[in-house]
């Protein structure tokens, strides 16, 4: 065999994946559920690593709202790593691909994604690049909005002015706010903050598909007059036919999709016939390949995306290397989610400042790793 022979193969065998692991991170708070309005959550977060042949490591996480999170990994890691070990680290788009088709077949989604983050932040990681740039980054830094997992439990529109005028505070002009989904009090609170923190500071509303039809075009006319810039899931999700009645009644930006209940043509049509101008995407939930293809048909029809950034950490740095390279995202999410996203071991791989989250340009997801910390946090299955 010759020289260069020898070469290529122990180059693939360098960046072969050899090996697929997935865990669950051990919160200090423990498995006590947490609940935001009718929703509850457990909070654990899926950890996924691959390693490949050279010793390079990638990592993703997820959250796993599961009774027995631990037993879960366990039981879709064998079919996970059948689809990902043996394939080149530095293809990330295939690798991927393999693992989402079986993830989804299993019904193992979320876990899935947590495998798809690993190995692009692996593929970044090899290559020497940020995520962003094997995406093909378009930007350097987003604007950011704010927005509070703890507003659903505000019971006065006074709460949600002392939280719109602490977040101007910390230096962001842009914020959202979830209310109540009543119109009486959710406009006297849009009026109120309005009021308290001026013109310049740009305002969204995003109710949680909890309107009817009436309510939602009263509030979306109402809103407009007082400068909001968006309109968020106003209707329940399977309610397409008020969207399009919606449409042509309201001045302001409607948003949708937080649920991914409408597909990627249902989504198409909707931006081509003006009945939304921009779309919710989770990419924990939909896989960074779906999530691309959003982002092509949103960017083709002339719509918006917004990256839902309600994700422990590693999720959101995908979330963030995804908004810079979208040419339709105009804004980053920064959901202040209690603490909760933080991962023990695991060190942001973007800041916020002043209102506007720029990467640290380090390779992968940008995320430094202490391995032994991780480890006395995390259990791997």
């Amino acid at each position: 065999m010759g020289g260069e022979a020898i070469l290529n193969e122990r180059t693939l065998r360098e960046t072969t994946i050899v090996e697929l692991r997935l865990g669950r991170v051990a919160y200090e708070h423990g498995r006590k559920p947490i609940r935001f309005g009718a929703h509850q959550f457990r909070y654990a977060a899926l950890v996924a690593m691959v390693r490949a042949g050279d010793g390079s490591v990638g990592i993703g996480a997820n959250w796993a709202q599961l009774d027995e999170e631990l037993s879960y990994a366990a039981a879709v890691r064998p079919t996970l790593s059948a689809a990902v070990v043996g394939r080149d680290a530095l293809s990330p788009h295939q690798a991927g691909a393999a693992c989402q088709a079986e993830a989804h077949r299993i019904g193992a989604g979320r876990a899935g994604a947590a495998v798809e983050m690993a190995l692009w932040d692996l593929a970044g990681r090899m290559s020497g690049v940020p995520v962003s740039r094997l995406l093909g980054r378009r930007r350097q830094e987003l604007p950011s909005y704010a927005i509070s997992a703890e507003d659903f439990f505000f019971e006065s529109s006074t709460q949600y002015v002392e939280l719109v005028q602490r977040f101007v505070a910390e230096g962001f002009n842009a914020c959202k706010l979830h209310l109540w989904g009543k119109p009486k009090e959710d406009l006297a609170a849009c009026r109120a903050i309005r009021q308290a923190v001026g013109d310049d500071v740009v305002l969204m509303l995003d109710p949680a598909g909890r309107y009817s039809r009436e309510d939602a075009l009263r509030v979306g006319q109402a809103i407009a007059e007082i400068g909001f810039v968006r309109l968020e899931d106003p209707l329940p999700p399977d309610d397409a036919a008020g969207y399009r009645w919606l449409a042509s009644r309201i001045p302001v930006p409607v948003v949708v999709n937080e649920s991914l209940r409408w597909n990627l043509e249902q989504c198409r049509v909707a931006a081509q016939n003006g009945v939304v101008q921009g779309f919710r995407m989770e990419v924990g939930r939909a896989g960074l390949g779906e999530a691309l293809r959003f982002c092509a048909m949103a960017d083709a029809n002339g719509a918006e995306i917004d990256i839902a950034a309600f994700a422990p950490r590693l999720g959101l740095e995908m979330c963030f290397e995804l908004a810079l390279a979208s040419p339709a995202t105009r804004w980053f999410e920064h959901h202040e989610a209690m603490g909760l996203e933080a991962i023990p071991g695991v060190e942001a791989g973007f800041r916020i400042e002043g209102g506007v989250a720029r990467p640290l340009d380090l390779p992968g997801l940008g995320c430094r790793i202490d391995w032994p910390e991780l480890d006395r946090h995390c259990e791997w299955a």
